[in-house]
């Protein structure tokens, strides 16, 4: 598709001139007739998730402008046969920067097929009504982690995207490290190497983090717990596709493989891995800058051995010596947890010229990033729930009362939680099940009522840096309450996430590289920038009032957005973000809601 840059301030919204036949029922073909600016410069707006609606799902579309008042028709797009006239319903706006809102409910309508709605001359972004509709997305937001791949040569023939074998030689030690012991006579004027070649480049960049790698693993293992047999048996077109093990599997062992590599023998694990300088534009092998390893922490220490336990009960049914090593791996590093149980970070400024900080810091204020108790709750979760010994029940009954927090990096103890009421509170009585209930339903019941005030349904109420990824998370939260009440309306907001990620938002863009008719163009990305190439399947992080990198418009909520690659705070992607909406999606596929 051609890339088409929208100003909303300037109120060019992208739309399609279709000449109607004499029949007031039937519109010409819209097949191949592509989203273009109108010749009357009209700035109606249809948005939409332009991958489509389950068929038994709630379906909302949002129509704004000035000009927005009369019908709405539902228009068949390979026949051009209006299916329906619409009833559109004003909106009372939240954010006074927008223009007016229309919502169009088309729940009824069950009927299969690809839709486009009809504003007068003006259509939306096609749609599917279907079943399992987001397999598809899904496929392309779990192959982009292969596609990151880091010490290898990628020749991908699906995405047609290549490079050559990239940072050989991580990396070394950047200086000395609390924790570890060097001689006396030591100052690292002979460089210490430490083999931590492979896993992920975590973002458009090239770094390595053990934070964002372990949440990432942690989010969608807990989608393989969840889903029935799509992820089991999802064709991710792996070059190194076993028949003994689900490709889901094999792409998240690299990741795991890479973390094994940051465990010292003593148990705590190293932070990161870059360069003293952030990299230059272009494909990952052109990026040869010494290569460091940075840091030590017992938050990641922590977050490492959660995914690792986590791991080890799930590789158990496809590769138990490897199984074996992962629980190995997260006893030792709960082992150093125990030996050190004051949270420290070794952190030094310099750490941070060439890669992001992951701590506390101006952007990044939660109260989570000034201990790590809800990183060992995690942990102690999922060992107990691996090994059921007595020492993590200790800590967990210790620190059930943690605030429930959206899962991230900044927080993994959500996860922890979920997992120990789904394992355990239904086929036991624990003495913190009643409590994380209540916990849960009120958490979800929040993201509801933010989901109700919102123009566009959004649940979550921050937007900073991540903000898509935190709108996925809240969908979790929303369907966790279902599960917990039943109450239909958890389920119709958590596909509003789902909506607006994927183009039923103020730009009418879905916020994922190559789904949807109008996906977004100018990701943020090294690889992608430097060598004019698009990856498919590449979740963008979103509206961000503080617009750190100066480019989309600064403090107008859900509009501080661009679709620019040079707007790394706002059109970044990350392999945390990919994780999060991989896990909306996927319980959104495997709920009752199908066909």
């Amino acid at each position: 598709m051609t890339s088409i840059k929208r100003s909303y301030y300037a109120f060019a919204a992208l739309v399609i001139t279709v000449i109607v036949t004499g029949c007031q029922s039937t519109y010409e073909s819209l097949e191949d007739k592509p989203l273009q600016l109108s010749e009357q410069g009209n700035v109606i707006q249809i948005n939409v998730n332009q991958v489509g609606y389950f068929v038994t799902g709630s379906k909302i579309a949002y129509i704004s402008g000035a000009q927005a008042e009369g019908e709405v028709k539902l228009v068949d797009y390979q026949t051009g046969r209006v299916v329906e006239q619409l009833t559109m319903a004003q909106h009372a706006n939240q954010n006074p920067d927008l223009p007016n809102i229309w919502k169009v409910d088309f729940s009824h309508i069950k009927a299969t097929g690809k839709y486009v709605l009809m504003k007068g001359k003006v259509r939306s972004p096609v749609f599917e009504i279907g079943s399992a509709i987001y397999q598809s997305t899904i496929t392309k937001l779990l192959r982009s982690y292969y596609l990151q791949r880091c010490g290898e040569p990628i020749k991908d023939p699906v995405a047609k995207v290549s490079h050559k074998i990239c940072h050989t030689k991580d990396s070394q030690l950047f200086r000395k490290l609390k924790g570890i012991e060097f001689p006396a006579s030591s100052n690292l004027s002979t460089p210490i190497e430490i083999d931590t070649t492979g896993g992920w480049h975590d973002a458009g960049d090239f770094g390595k983090y053990v934070t964002t790698t372990a949440v990432s693993i942690g989010r969608v293992l807990s989608a393989f717990l969840s889903t029935d047999d799509f992820l089991r048996q999802l064709d991710l077109t792996l070059p190194d596709h076993q028949d003994s093990m689900p490709d889901v599997l094999t792409e998240m062992k690299h990741g795991l493989s890479w973390l094994l590599k940051m465990q010292h023998h003593t148990g705590m694990v190293f932070r990161k891995v870059g360069a003293k300088k952030w990299p230059s534009l272009g494909a990952p092998e052109k990026d040869r800058q010494q290569r460091y390893v940075y840091g030590v922490a017992t938050d990641d220490t922590a977050k490492f051995a959660s995914v690792m336990a986590l791991a080890a009960r799930i590789y158990q049914e496809y590769d138990v010596q490897l199984a074996e090593q992962y629980q190995q791996a997260a006893e030792l590093a709960w082992q150093y947890l125990a030996e050190h149980p004051s949270f420290f970070i070794d952190w030094q400024k310099r750490d941070d010229t060439g890669s992001g900080p992951y701590i506390a810091n101006a952007t990044d204020k939660e109260n989570s990033l000034t201990h790590d108790r809800d990183d060992r709750f995690w942990a102690a979760a999922e060992l107990y729930l691996a090994t059921k010994e007595n020492q993590y029940l200790t800590y967990i009954n210790q620190h059930i009362d943690l605030p429930l927090n959206l899962f991230e990096w900044k927080d993994p103890a959500a996860l922890g939680k979920w997992h120990l009421y789904e394992q355990l509170c239904n086929r036991h009585s624990y003495g913190f099940c009643s409590y994380l209930k209540q916990q849960f339903i009120a958490r979800a019941t929040t993201a509801l009522e933010r989901a109700k005030a919102s123009d566009y349904a959004v649940a979550n109420n921050r937007f900073i840096w991540g903000s898509n990824k935190m709108a996925a998370e809240e969908g979790m939260f929303l369907l966790i309450g279902y599960y917990l009440t039943h109450n239909q309306e958890y389920v119709d907001a958590a596909i509003y996430q789902a909506d607006y990620l994927l183009g039923a938002n103020p730009f009418g863009l879905s916020y994922v590289s190559g789904v949807g008719e109008q996906p977004v163009q100018n990701v943020s990305h090294i690889f992608t920038r430097g060598e004019n190439i698009y990856i498919p399947g590449l979740f963008v992080g979103g509206p961000n009032v503080f617009a750190q990198a100066n480019v989309a418009p600064k403090n107008k909520g859900i509009l501080s957005y661009v679709d620019n690659a040079k707007s790394y705070a706002v059109n970044e992607y990350a392999i945390d973000y990919n994780a999060s909406l991989i896990g909306l999606l996927i319980e959104l596929d495997k709920l009752n809601i199908r066909e």
